[in-house]
């Protein structure tokens, strides 16, 4: 049995792919709600529970779904909508939404793969990651106001300007120091930043974007990063370029590492001046590069995390 569940402001609907009575159709999204929910799906035991990525308002129906100890898949909206309209669906209520993910699970179950528990750590960060990411943003448009202030003649929007940029920029330096501390404690941090090109943002925003299951897979982070390059090949006409379909932020961190790897790390430089010299674009050299510094930073994770395991039982 498989079941769907559409992720609303105020109530998740459920839907399976066979009948089952006992399986509340809607509950609200609320504490008690989500625990009711996961219990009743405890007690039917489903091979897969299938939920939409939906930002945030997912992770907490997820959480109680893992310690529940259910299988869950959290798939992408892009697929879902390609599937909708495969399945030529008429109607986008949030019961169909669910009904939906049902079929979905059913048919591609095996292929989706499954969540794993958050460590309360890689929470925090993603966090505060984010929200340094929000601030840099915020600080940006502040900087453009207050240059566009200084050619009118109110001279007191500038000085209110700079204040409100200061107040940012102290807030950064905080949330920046918060970050370090954090990367201080996980083995995969110093790993990470052994790599060319790697400071502390881009080791924090890999630990903190990539889902817990995906670290230290290559593949799956690269797809998960939205740094597989996607075919487009038609008759005489054929292109490849990068999905899209990731984390915005992470691919972005990714590539101003591999633009600092080009010019710092000579295998890197040399990968780079192979791609081009077969006629790659530059930006889409630079993204290959990206890609390849992934993957090797998930080898680096793999094995920071098997050698502090090995480690555990000398220091106990």
């Amino acid at each position: 049995m498989y079941i769907g569940i559409d992720i609303g402001l105020k109530h998740l609907d459920c839907a399976a792919s066979d009948a089952a009575p006992s399986l509340p159709r809607r509950v609200p999204n609320t504490e008690e709600g989500v625990a009711a929910l996961a219990a009743a799906l405890a007690a039917l035991g489903p091979t897969l529970v299938v939920l939409e990525a939906t930002g945030a308002s997912h992770r907490p129906l997820l959480a109680a779904l893992l310690a529940a100890g259910l299988p869950v898949g959290v798939v992408n909206p892009a697929q879902v909508a390609a599937f909708r309209t495969t399945r030529l669906g008429r109607h986008k209520t949030d019961r169909a939404d669910a009904a939906l993910l049902a079929r979905f699970g059913k048919l591609h179950g095996d292929e989706l793969r499954r969540a794993a528990p958050d460590e309360p750590d890689l929470a925090r960060l993603r966090a505060l990651v984010a929200y340094r990411d929000d601030l840099v943003a915020q600080r940006t448009a502040l900087r453009n106001r207050r240059h566009a202030a200084h050619w009118s003649a109110a001279a007191e929007v500038v000085d209110w300007l700079a204040g409100d940029l200061a107040g940012i920029e102290a807030r950064l330096r905080e949330v920046e120091a918060r970050i370090a501390a954090l990367l201080a404690t996980r083995p995969e941090a110093a790993a990470l930043r052994v790599q060319v090109g790697v400071g502390p943002l881009v080791a924090a925003a890999v630990l903190a974007y990539l889902p817990a299951g995906v670290l230290g897979d290559p593949k799956a982070a690269a797809a998960s990063a939205g740094l597989h390059p996607r075919q487009d090949q038609s008759g005489q006409r054929a292109s490849s370029r990068l999905s899209k379909q990731g984390c915005p932020p992470l691919r972005r961190s990714l590539y101003l590492a591999a633009l600092s790897a080009v010019r710092h790390d000579p295998a890197m430089a040399a990968f780079h001046a192979k791609l081009r010299a077969r006629g790659k674009a530059a930006k889409a050299a630079t993204c290959a590069v990206a890609h390849k510094l992934l993957r090797q930073l998930m080898g680096k994770i793999k094995e920071a995390r098997r050698d502090h395991a090995r480690a555990l039982p000398l220091a106990a």
